[in-house]
């Protein structure tokens, strides 16, 4: 356990300094509203089968549901990395951009697993917002061109505990403490030099804990169903965040610089529900769907609700070919995964909801018993260029690492 809570708190350092060190904005400019982008990334496994997996059982840490890890059969430490490519597009022009970043870190300790009973850990990102919005235009007769920036979002450290109750009925609690801050730019440059230029910087900072609650029920165990022995039934509720937050602004010109304090509050994001159903067909296919519900109509920034924010949704939809038992070769140790996914967002621009639609697939590629290679790609794309909207399409490739090691097993099990 000293030697997991170590490497954890080195992880997480590496990782907070990363997160860090992004001050150069160039991603879509979707993310200027809320916190940004919400990161629905839960694992390699759902990541490959677009979906979530909210009631998706095995031997793998998912960092939603706290109640799908008690399958856990080793002290398991993952790490996953993302590289993707964006090109978003509107009427008069394309812009194209290129990042990668660090998915998350996530510890699973399982103390017994007849009875299911594991501890996660884990560092993740919550949202992201990455946006670089240039226009011209002229005041008293001066052209002018003012670009619009930001960056930054939030990011969370969790703590779970998962259980099998009559090894039929899964439940997990976890707790999570979010942190971040967002930084704005707004730049104004005249092209006369005899106007002065002017810079308005604001930076919002926020903390606070929420709580994650999970049940997966083994419907076909329940029931004693034999052709539907490995149906699931999953459900996961996640606390509303009131984040304490506290905005300073930087006011700069060719004459002067102030620093002021802006706001002092908290900014109140929703509840978030799902559900989710699996099943697996002779031991060699896995069928999962879930969805996730939040109403961002209940948002709120410093106690005044934001125009256009509306109910989100994301469903998915994937399937896992699992390895062959007779096909030894590298091929056929490996496991296979395809789905897709719909996204609705928490928002609305010129009248009309930007929803995500989009195509995955993954492979896991194993090492030895308890060591493993992920890797999966996404296509999707949310907007479009008429009405005066952006496109957006996204290529991400991603990697991720499982370390294992048996722990908390009596040394007459592990001879046997």
């Amino acid at each position: 356990m000293k030697k997991t809570l170590i490497i954890f708190t080195l992880l997480l350092l590496n990782a907070g300094s990363s997160f860090s060190q992004q001050e150069i904005a160039g991603g879509s400019p979707y993310s200027i509203f809320g916190i940004g982008d919400i990161n629905y990334f839960t694992s390699q496994r759902t990541y490959g089968m677009g979906i979530t997996g909210v009631s998706l059982l095995g031997n793998y840490i998912n960092n939603l549901n706290p109640a799908a890890v008690t399958k856990l059969n080793a002290t398991t430490i993952n790490m996953n990395f993302n590289y993707g490519f964006l090109k978003s597009s509107s009427a008069s022009d394309v812009n194209k951009v290129s990042n990668g970043n660090l998915l998350g870190i996530n510890i699973g300790i399982p103390f017994d697993q007849g009875r299911g009973w594991v501890m996660t850990l884990g560092f993740n990102p919550y949202s992201k917002v990455d946006y670089n919005v240039k226009l011209n235009g002229t005041v008293g007769g001066q052209n002018y061109a003012q670009s619009y920036s930001g960056v930054g979002g939030l990011s969370r450290i969790n703590i779970g505990m998962a259980y099998s109750i009559m090894r039929e009925i899964n439940v997990g609690l976890e707790y999570n403490y979010s942190f971040g801050e967002i930084k704005n730019d707004n730049f104004i440059d005249f092209t006369n030099a005899n106007y002065n230029d002017s810079r308005i910087k604001n930076q919002t900072d926020f903390q606070k804990s929420f709580l994650k609650g999970g049940v997966i029920f083994e419907l076909g165990k329940i029931f004693k169903v034999i052709r539907l022995r490995g149906l699931t039934l999953g459900f996961v509720f996640q606390s509303g965040l009131n984040l304490n937050a506290s905005k300073e602004g930087i006011y700069t010109t060719s004459i002067s610089t102030d620093t002021v304090s802006i706001k002092d509050g908290q900014i109140e994001i929703p509840n978030t529900y799902g559900f989710g159903l699996t099943n697996v067909f002779n031991n060699k296919i896995v069928v999962s769907a879930d969805m996730l519900y939040q109403d961002w109509s209940n948002y709120r920034e410093y106690g005044l609700p934001r125009e256009g924010y509306q109910k989100s949704y994301r469903g998915g939809l994937g399937v896992e070919f699992l390895p062959s038992n007779t096909n030894t070769s590298f091929w056929g140790k490996n496991t296979y995964r395809l789905g897709t996914f719909y996204e609705t967002s928490y928002y609305k621009f010129n009248g009309e909801s930007i929803n995500t639609l989009g195509f995955r697939g993954g492979i896991n590629i194993p090492i030895s018993k308890f060591n493993s290679l992920d890797f999966g790609v996404n296509y999707s794309f949310r907007g479009k260029t008429e009405s005066g909207l952006v496109k957006d399409e996204f290529l991400n490739f991603t990697a991720g690492v499982n370390f294992g090691e048996i722990w908390f097993i009596r040394p007459s099990d592990e001879d046997r």
